[in-house]
Formats: structure tokens, C-alpha cells, sequence
């Protein structure tokens, strides 16, 4: 051992003396886990430090005198051991020197800078805890003061700061328990004065490579931190992107199971505003155009009628640019619009069908939070499944108008007929309500095609279908049951009610004035009036049955007249006196 006075020293593991002829071991009883670690420590960085001088060619000894210096600790050196260069090569480590005491901090100072450290002297604690963030301090010698009594709070300040700086404190001898204190504290080592040639620059250079490893692996520890938490985002990310795509997928299920456009609408409304959080979902269609807004309930219809008005503008807007390109093959994709009135964040993105451009989507937040690209990816993969089966469903709505509907006359044809009959005649069975039917034929009008010819002859029918639609409700049904014959299908309408549009109709067609090259002609009606419920009617067909013999039976009693079911001479007899006194009928309304 060294001569000297006693000096303490936790990288040891025991409390000693170097007085000649004495020696005091450590107490059985005592135990310092924090010391026991820190000789691990030392003897680790001692080993790698002896094996990294080695390698590079040069065995950095201990201290061997007061004279000799080892080469200066220059960040360059640091930099090397933490395996990357810094910005610059050659400012020395920075060390603060703490002491009350001017001359013991000047002569810290000055074997401070003869070590190669750049050195910087503080007379106060708050002086030395204003400078350690400052001036980015690496190590910190503290002069402990006899007692030592505001050493330990001034660690404890230190590490409340967060401090990093390898804390060597010099001073006396205080013993075993208040030396551990000070070191389970956050103090690297403890040197008691005076302190030997060489020893101080020893527990600096060991301290500070302690120092290095513990900011590596602190840099590593944050590293994984950042790693995790970017793995359970990605993994969060993952969850949500699977169960959204669940969702697009009972989506696109749910768009195959339906060629109504008004249903997919509302399915694509209450879906798409969950996932997205979205307040108001308007969606505009060129051809045929229509709009559609959904909103949540906290909506009010003003907001809704706005964005109603807002799509029909888009479409002014984008009709005229239509026109314009029409000529053009058009653009593989159009761009998504972000419009952000505040507090409305709006994204509008166009409904494509082949590089055709088929609508427009429009989808509002209230509160402004902006769509992120996340969010605009989904709605792309939504707006193509959309766009085919709204068009799907159109193009099915087309094909059904054209099948039901009659290509002369634009009435519903005999198909239509059978399938909305079918319908009501259930209806009227289940709820036992009056349904009533009523057949027409034109008079005579084989005589019209032979005299004048069949292009004639079709003109006249549109002009007396256009005549049977101008005289019912809205509710009532008037189909062309085949060549000059037509059926009248009468929800809710009782036998008296029936009699008395009938006598209206054949009166109105009675008076209207046809004409045939410049010449006119006259057209009447007969018709065959049948209600349910009837003790001769069963079936659907059994009551067109009856209506159709009824307009026989007017045709046989001499044509322009109706016939009514049994008891027919009163119910006749009631609906001409009714006919009569009531005003003349009007369009859509009797």
C-alpha cells in the first residue's frame, strides 16, 4: 500500500489505512451492495480499457508519478471508445470543480487541466447546478466539507435533474455508513484527502468510462423504448387495418346481395360513418342523377340540405367539364379533394366505373379532425365496390323499366300488371281491405287501324293512355293489359268509388277530341268494374276473370258504358247520380 494518510476508496471494497504498521479491515457487519457493484464495475472497465489500449497499440499504465501525464482525454478518444466520432476532434472532456474553498480549487483545477480535462472551477451548489446542464458536463469534483452534511442533498438535487456527470467527491475521512450513503446516492467514488499522485486521475478516467456505458445503454434502452412502442403502433395498425377490411368485406358481400340503389346507399351511410367517424356521408350520381345524404342524428336537416345543395352544384360544375372532355378518353384516376371549411374537414373523392367518372362521394366531420392517409385509402377501396354496384343496380333498374314497361304507350305492360296485382290482392286479403280492378277496352277502334292505318291507330292509344293516367291517384296503377285494352288497379277503393272514376273516364274520352288528318273522330270506352271482397272471386285470376267478363258484358249491352259486379243495377244507378252532382274530375285527384 501507499504511505500516506488514511483515504477511503468503495472501488477497494474495504475501508483502510496506509499508515505504516496499521491496518483497520472492513466491519464484519457492515455490507455495501452499492461499493460491491461498483469494484465489478471498475474491474470490467479496467479489463476492456487494458484490452482496447492493446489493440491499439499503446498500454495506457497507471499514474506512475506527479510528473509524468498520460496522453490528454480529448473527445476524439471518447469517441472512439463509444465506436463513433464526434463532431469535433479536439475540445476536451469538461469536468466542474466544487469547492468552498478558493486555493483547494484552484489546485483541483489546475491537475484537472494538467490531466487534459477542461476544467471549470464553481464557488456554490447552485452555481454547480446551474453549469452542469450548461455546459454540458461530463464529470463533477466535489470538495466535501468536514461534516459533509449538504453533500447528500446536493446529490439528491443532482439526480432530481437528471444528471449523467460521473460525481467523484474528495474530502475526509467520514466513515463506512455516510461514505455508502453518499455513494448509493450517485456518487462514483469517494477519495479522502490528501489524495495520492495519480489516484484522482485514475477514478476520473475509469468514472468516465462507467459513464460511457451507462449512456450506451441508456441510449439502447431508449432505442428499444422507441422500438416498441413502434411496433405496438404497427401492431394496433395491423388490428384496426384487418377489422376494417372485415368490415369492407361484409361490405362488398352485403352490396352483392342487393340491386336496390337506395339500399346500398343507406348500408354504405350507417357503415361507413362508424368506421370512419364521419358526420355526414353525401353521395351524387350523374346519370340517372340523384343524391343521397346520410348524417347522424345530432345533424339538423339545415346542414343536410346544404350538402344537398353542394353536391348538385358539384354536379353543374363537373357537367360542364363532362361536355367538354367527352371527346377524350379521360383519366385512369381522379384526385381526392380535401376541403377544410373550418370546423368542417371535408373530403370529397369521385365515383370511377372504368376510367369514367360515375359521381361523387362527400364526407364531413364536424370537428375538423383532419382524414389521414390511412383513412383516404379506405375510402378509395370502398368507393370502387360502391361505384359498380350502384351501377350494377341501375343498369338492373334499366333492364326491369324496360321489361314492365310498354314501349308504345310508356304505361306498365302485362307483366307489371301480374306482379303488382298479385301484390295488392295479397294485401287486400291479409288486412281485408277493398280492392277493385278495372278493364277498358277501346270501341270499335280494329275499324280505326283498318280505315287509317296502325301508325294512326298507335297515336290514338297514347292519347287515351295519357288520358286513363291524368284521371288517377297517385296510388292507383294503369297498365296496358294488351293491344287496345287496359287494366286500372285501385288500392283502398270500394265499388262505389270505382264506378264513379270509371263514369269519369268513359265521359272524358267521350268528349275528347281526336283528330286524324285535320278530320275529327270519336273514341269511347267500355269497362267491366270488379271488387274484393266477392263470394264469386278466390284467386287472382278468378278477379280478373270477373272484371274481364264485366267488359264483355258492357260491350254486349252496346259498348261506351260500365258494368258492375252484382248487385249492379243499384251501384250503376248510385255512381251516375254520383257523377253527376260531384264536380268534374281533375288530374291525380276524384
Amino acid at each position: 500500500m501507499r504511505q500516506g494518510r488514511p483515504r477511503l476508496s468503495c472501488a477497494a471494497g474495504s475501508i483502510g489505512s496506509s499508515t505504516p504498521g496499521k491496518y483497520y479491515p472492513a466491519p464484519q457487519s457492515f455490507t455495501m451492495p452499492a461499493a460491491s457493484a461498483l469494484m465489478g464495475i471498475r474491474l470490467w472497465a479496467g479489463r476492456r480499457r487494458y484490452f482496447l489500449s492493446a489493440l491499439s497499440g499503446t498500454l495506457l499504465e497507471p499514474f506512475p508519478g506527479a510528473g509524468n501525464k498520460l496522453p490528454a482525454p480529448t473527445r476524439a478518444w471518447s469517441a472512439r471508445r463509444e465506436g463513433s466520432m464526434r463532431t469535433t476532434t479536439t475540445d476536451p472532456i469538461r469536468v466542474l470543480v466544487l469547492s468552498a474553498c478558493a486555493d483547494l480549487r484552484q489546485a483541483l483545477h489546475l491537475r484537472a487541466a494538467r490531466a487534459g480535462y477542461d476544467a471549470w472551477p464553481v464557488a456554490t451548489e447552485d452555481e454547480l447546478l446551474d453549469q452542469v446542464p450548461h455546459q454540458s458536463a461530463e464529470a463533477v469534483l466535489c470538495h466535501v466539507q468536514e461534516q459533509g452534511d449538504s453533500t447528500l442533498p446536493l446529490l439528491h438535487r443532482l439526480r432530481e435533474r437528471h444528471c449523467d456527470a460521473c460525481l467523484i467527491l474528495i474530502g475526509p475521512d467520514l466513515g463506512a455508513e455516510r461514505t455508502a450513503a453518499l455513494l448509493r446516492a450517485g456518487a462514483f467514488d469517494y477519495l479522502t484527502n490528501p489524495v495520492n499522485p495519480g489516484r484522482l486521475e485514475d477514478a476520473l478516467r475509469q468514472g468516465l468510462e462507467v459513464r460511457r456505458s451507462f449512456v450506451q445503454v441508456r441510449e439502447l434502452s431508449d432505442k428499444l423504448k422507441t422500438a416498441n412502442e413502434n411496433l405496438s403502433r404497427e401492431r394496433d395498425g395491423l388490428q384496426r387495418w384487418n377489422h376494417n377490411l372485415v368490415l369492407l368485406n361484409e361490405l362488398s358481400q352485403a352490396f352483392a346481395g342487393t340491386l336496390d340503389a337506395d339500399e346500398i346507399v343507406r348500408m354504405v351511410g350507417e357503415r361507413l360513418t362508424k368506421i370512419l367517424k364521419v358526420d355526414v356521408l353525401g353521395l351524387l350520381w350523374f346519370q340517372p342523377r340523384r343524391v343521397w345524404v346520410h348524417a347522424s342524428g345530432s345533424i339538423d336537416e339545415g346542414l343536410v340540405e346544404q350538402v344537398r345543395q353542394a353536391l348538385l352544384a358539384a354536379d353543374d360544375g363537373l357537367g360542364r367539364e363532362r361536355r367538354r372532355k367527352k371527346k377524350s378518353a379521360g383519366a385512369s384516376e381522379q384526385p381526392v379533394h380535401r376541403l377544410l371549411v373550418w370546423p368542417v374537414e371535408t373530403l370529397e373523392v369521385p365515383l370511377m366505373v372504368a376510367k369514367e367518372r360515375m359521381g361523387l362521394i362527400r364526407l364531413q366531420r364536424m370537428q375538423g379532425e383532419p382524414f389521414d392517409a390511412y383513412q383516404v385509402e379506405l375510402i378509395k377501396a370502398v368507393v370502387t365496390s360502391l361505384s359498380l354496384a350502384i351501377r350494377n343496380a341501375h343498369t338492373h333498374s334499366q333492364v326491369q323499366n324496360l321489361a314492365m314497361t310498354d314501349g308504345l304507350t310508356n304505361l306498365l305492360n302485362r307483366r307489371a300488371f301480374s306482379n303488382i296485382l298479385a301484390r295488392e290482392f295479397k294485401e287486400a286479403e291479409r288486412y281485408r281491405t277493398p280492392l277493385c280492378l278495372i278493364m277498358a277496352d277501346v270501341d270499335h277502334f280494329k275499324r280505326i287501324n283498318d280505315r287509317f292505318g296502325h301508325p294512326v291507330g298507335d297515336r290514338l292509344l297514347k292519347e287515351v293512355a295519357a288520358l286513363f293516367g291524368q284521371a288517377v291517384r297517385s296510388v292507383d296503377v294503369v297498365t296496358r293489359f294488351g293491344g287496345e285494352e287496359f287494366a286500372i288497379i285501385l288500392p283502398r277503393t270500394d265499388a262505389m268509388q270505382a264506378l264513379i272514376l270509371a263514369t269519369r273516364i268513359r265521359e272524358t274520352i267521350e268528349r275528347h277530341v281526336f283528330t286524324v288528318n285535320g278530320s275529327r273522330i270519336g273514341l269511347t270506352v267500355s269497362m267491366g268494374v270488379a271488387q274484393i271482397p266477392d263470394p264469386q272471386v278466390g284467386t287472382m285470376d278468378e278477379f280478373v276473370a270477373l272484371s274481364d267478363t264485366l267488359l264483355y258484358q258492357a260491350k254486349s249491352s252496346g259498348r261506351n258504358r260500365v258494368e258492375a259486379a252484382r248487385p249492379a243495377a243499384a251501384l250503376v244507378a248510385d255512381a251516375a247520380l254520383c257523377a253527376q252532382s260531384a264536380p268534374a274530375a281533375t288530374a291525380n285527384v276524384w
